[in-house]
């Protein structure tokens, strides 16, 4: 039976009630989600400046004055969603496209804003996260195939978009709910904010820090923390994410060393996807792997770094050819990997760009792999090997933004 709501004034507002709902639309107030439990007084005088009343939910709200400082996180075992697919991959990569550029200029925003001390537009930020998560419900491969897109000179906004598109696919997968996913998102795309308070010289360095310049650089996650938490007055579970997404499970990470249980599965997802994106990224001090290297690596690493058994789903989501992945098949055409398929890993649908004689095709077709079946292991039409970004003169943006109209057809694979 659901919780019977009492209508509270504004002014008689106290610390740890929980918020259900206000006198006006919540995207159209600073708060980034619906429904929280008041933390702080700045939380309170906010509501003050805006409503004359709010609903208050008793059941949620804290039973004891210290009750409101954290909130959990959910468990590996919660109940978990199913979602359907409901837009093509050719139709959501223009959707995509638009939500990437629209993302791209708010955190443009909020690191402008950070820089010069001001207070960010969460009801901007919010938007956002909530166009973000409609994309990816509709299909997460469209946008998860614009990670591919590497800038280096912009790695931290182009880190911390693909952080917030990757872990949502990864939420997705494993079905959290939407609220639940709206917190993460939010984490996700604001987990490097800390990286504004360190000097360009140590961020940017393309030898080794020193023990010093290491040092500073392990700080990032407490400024992080202490501007999400404590300057802009976010939920704990989003600051613990800029706080947490360096711990290791085995005590290996920073700041604080802590092992398993201690980290949230929103801090253990995003510790995932960060690493993943950034190890196959080409950063000033390294050449980027490509995407099925960066898994292999990762779970080499799984024991000491990683929750085993997350780790092992987001490959499941991410596949063993990711999309975005740029392969060669057996038959010599060359494409890009634009969906994968869950019950046949090394069979994803893939959009083929040249042919055999590495000549364009046009318009580009689309092939799905676990379409073709064949009883000769001598004539199999499968990926032969994964290629580089840039291999053969591809222009990965030309392609992945937007895709020329696909075509759904099967295409044979060539012969003589």
């Amino acid at each position: 039976m659901a919780s019977v709501k009492i209508q509270v004034s504004a002014k008689h507002l106290k610390l740890g009630m929980f918020v259900a709902e206000l006198d006006r639309p919540w995207l159209g107030t600073p708060f980034l989600f619906q429904g929280f439990r008041l933390r702080t007084i700045e939380e309170i005088e906010k509501i003050q400046s805006l409503c004359d009343s709010v609903l208050v939910d008793p059941e949620k709200s804290a039973k004891t004055p210290l009750a409101y400082t954290q909130q959990p996180v959910p468990s590996k075992d919660a109940k978990r969603q199913h979602y359907d697919m409901s837009a093509s991959f050719e139709d959501e990569i223009l959707v995509a496209n638009e939500i990437r550029a629209d993302t791209e200029n708010c955190l443009g925003h909020v690191f402008d804003d950070v820089t010069s001390g001001r207070m960010i537009d969460l009801v901007t930020v919010k938007r956002t996260i909530s166009d973000t998560v409609d994309g990816i419900l509709r299909n997460p491969d469209a946008h998860v195939s614009l990670t591919q897109l590497k800038e280096w000179d912009n790695y931290t906004a182009q880190h911390s978009i693909n952080v917030c598109i990757l872990a949502l696919a990864f939420a997705r997968h494993i079905g959290l709910p939407r609220h639940e996913m709206e917190m993460l998102g939010a984490g996700a795309l604001l987990h490097d904010i800390g990286k504004l308070k360190t000097p360009l010289d140590v961020l940017n360095k393309p030898d080794k820090l020193t023990p010093e310049e290491f040092k500073i650089m392990q700080s990032h996650p407490v400024h992080g923390r202490e501007l999400l938490a404590e300057r802009y007055g976010l939920p704990h579970q989003v600051a613990d994410m800029a706080f947490s997404h360096h711990e290791r499970i085995a005590g290996g990470g920073y700041p604080r060393g802590l092992t398993g249980a201690q980290i949230s599965i929103w801090s253990k997802m995003v510790a995932i996807v960060d690493v993943y994106d950034a190890i196959s990224s080409d950063r000033c001090y390294h050449k980027g792997m490509s995407p099925t290297e960066a898994l292999t690596k990762m779970y080499g690493w799984r024991l000491k770094d990683f929750d085993a058994e997350l780790l092992e789903k987001f490959i499941q989501c991410i596949g063993i050819y990711p999309v975005g992945t740029l392969v060669e098949l057996t038959s010599g055409e060359v494409g890009i990997v634009i969906s994968v398929n869950p019950t046949s890993r090394l069979k994803p649908k893939i959009d083929l760009i040249l042919n055999e004689k590495k000549q364009p095709y046009f318009p580009s077709r689309v092939v799905n792999l676990e379409e073709f079946k064949s009883t000769d292991p001598s004539n199999t039409y499968a990926i032969k090997e994964v290629l580089t970004p840039g291999a053969y003169n591809i222009n990965m943006r030309e392609h992945l933004a937007p895709i020329q109209a696909a075509k759904s057809k099967l295409i044979l694979p060539q012969t003589g």
